[in-house]
């Protein structure tokens, strides 16, 4: 039997049918391809960070030749400046990281606690010891935070402002409705409270619930030596700029953040409209992407 290639979800009493393609991560309404929240999204540049990134990830590379085998007098070859030009796509295609790894199992977790109670089957613990770690301070911040899981991965879809996207938990926090987003990630970056305002409104719309709150759950990809390696990298670079060097915040594979505090859904919102209106417009008058 063929396996299903998509998943299938009703909004709006049935009167919207949502097509959600994993694989190529499209979404189909009534035949039409819809736009994803991410991808609206886009348009705001983070290219700052990425840049740094990739360049890190360059320099490192065409560093570790030169300190493996120095004694034979190494010379940077022209295989070894494109294999340095490539690394940022061939990390991004790596094996799960830690980060990933503790997802699938807070994921697996809440679908114990809501798909299936009945039945419920808790998945086993990781091996690796930065996983054991990110995925007990996930499960103490539930029992401090008294949650209550209701839902997970749900399509979400705004009729008013045509956008789709997929929240991943809808949970009681404290006693007051929340929308809480996971992110494998090495920081808590802005753009995620645009992208968790616009699935909350979606969601408000279509079901008539109403949101007190957000969470950003966020899981470090990489371990505690990755990290105070880029860091002591970070500092040598400065140092040789002549720029100041700095002592990098603790490690931490697990982090909690309430978005909330003073009530900042509605500007969030409004953020992500606009940046939607920005994408719009640069799709319609991007002489590049007509011709395309």
């Amino acid at each position: 039997m063929e396996t299903k290639k998509y998943i299938e979800q009703s909004l709006y009493k049935g009167k919207v049918n949502v097509k959600f393609f994993p694989d190529s991560h499209q979404y189909w309404i009534d035949g039409k391809r819809k736009t994803g929240t991410t991808t609206y999204l886009s348009i705001i540049d983070k290219s700052s960070a990425l840049v740094g990134w990739a360049v890190d990830l360059a320099l490192n590379y065409l560093r570790e030749p030169r300190i493996t085998r120095m004694e034979s007098s190494y010379v940077i070859t022209e295989e070894d400046l494109y294999q340095a030009s490539i690394q940022h796509t061939i990390k991004k295609m790596e094996a799960a990281n830690i980060g990933t790894i503790s997802h699938d199992w807070i994921e697996k977790y809440i679908d114990s606690l809501t798909v299936a109670p009945k039945y419920r089957k808790v998945p086993e613990m990781p091996e690796t010891k930065e996983v054991q770690i990110a995925v007990n301070a996930f499960l103490d911040w539930e029992k401090a935070n008294d949650v209550k899981f209701l839902s997970s991965e749900r399509l979400v879809y705004s009729k008013k402002h045509d956008y789709i996207g997929t929240l991943d938990i809808e949970a009681k926090v404290n006693g007051k409705l929340c929308l809480i987003d996971i992110k494998t990630s090495n920081n808590i970056y802005n753009n995620y409270a645009l992208q968790t305002a616009a699935y909350l409104k979606a969601d408000e719309e279509e079901s008539g619930k109403k949101y007190k709150g957000r969470w950003i759950i966020r899981l470090a990809k990489e371990t505690k030596k990755e990290y105070e390696q880029r860091m002591d990298r970070k500092n040598l670079d400065r140092a040789r700029k002549g720029i100041t060097t700095f002592t990098p915040p603790p490690y931490q594979v697990f982090e909690a953040r309430y978005l909330d505090e003073e009530e900042c859904i509605d500007r969030d919102f409004k953020a992500f409209l606009a940046a939607k209106a920005l994408y719009t417009w640069d799709r319609q008058t991007n002489f590049y992407v007509q011709k395309a």
